[in-house]
C-alpha cells in the first residue's frame, strides 16, 4: 500500500508541476503582453499629445504611424483577463484623442478655405463690376488692388481653385483689353 502511495504521489506531483509550470508560463506571457501594449499606449500618448503639428503633411505622417502601432497590436497576444480591457480602453483612448484633433484641424482647415472661397467670389464680383468701366487710369488702380488682394487670399480647394482663377482673370483680361484697345496711340 505504502509503495502504491509513493507511486501515486510522485506521479501527481509531476503532473502538479508541469501543470504549474504551464500556468506559470501563461502568466509570463500575459505580463509580457500587457507590457508591450503599455509601451505602445505611450507611444501612442505622445503622438496623440503633439501639440505643434502645422499642416496636413504632418497629419498625415502622424496617422500612419498610429496605423502601424495599431498593426503592432494587433500582433501580440491578450493581457490577462483583469488587465486586458484597461489597457484596450487605454490605447483607444489615446488613438481616439489624436483622430479627434485630427478632425479639428480639417474641420477648421475646411472653414478657412470656405472663407476664402467667399473672399474671392466677392473679389471676382467687383472685377466683373468693373470691367466695363472706361475711366482707365482709376479702374487700373482697382484691378491692381483686386489682383494683390486676391494674391493675399488663403487656399481654396483645387476643385473650385482654377474655376475662380479663370473667371477672375477673364475680367481682368476683359478690361484690360479695351483699355489697350482704346490707348491713345503714342506719336
Amino acid at each position: 500500500r505504502d509503495s502504491i502511495w509513493e507511486r501515486f504521489k510522485a506521479a501527481t506531483s509531476v503532473i502538479n508541476k508541469k501543470y504549474q509550470a504551464h500556468f506559470e508560463g501563461i502568466k509570463a506571457e500575459f505580463a509580457a503582453n500587457l507590457q508591450a501594449k503599455e509601451a505602445l499606449c505611450v507611444e501612442v500618448e505622445e503622438i496623440a499629445d503633439k501639440q505643434d503639428i502645422k499642416d496636413a503633411n504632418q497629419w498625415n505622417s502622424l496617422s500612419k504611424q498610429i496605423e502601424q502601432i495599431q498593426a503592432k497590436w494587433r500582433t501580440i497576444g491578450f493581457a490577462s483577463r483583469k488587465d486586458n480591457q484597461k489597457i484596450y480602453d487605454r490605447f483607444r483612448a489615446a488613438c481616439d484623442k489624436f483622430y479627434a484633433r485630427k478632425r479639428e484641424f480639417f474641420l477648421a482647415v475646411k472653414d478657412g478655405m470656405d472663407e476664402n472661397i467667399a473672399k474671392k467670389e466677392a473679389l471676382i464680383a467687383q472685377a466683373e463690376e468693373l470691367k466695363l468701366s472706361v475711366d482707365w487710369k482709376k479702374t487700373t488702380d482697382q484691378f491692381i488692388s483686386l489682383q494683390k488682394q486676391w494674391k493675399e487670399v488663403g487656399p481654396v480647394p483645387r476643385k473650385k481653385s482654377d474655376q475662380l482663377w479663370k473667371r477672375f482673370r477673364a475680367a481682368c483680361d476683359e478690361f484690360f483689353a479695351s483699355r489697350d484697345a482704346n490707348a491713345k496711340p503714342e506719336n
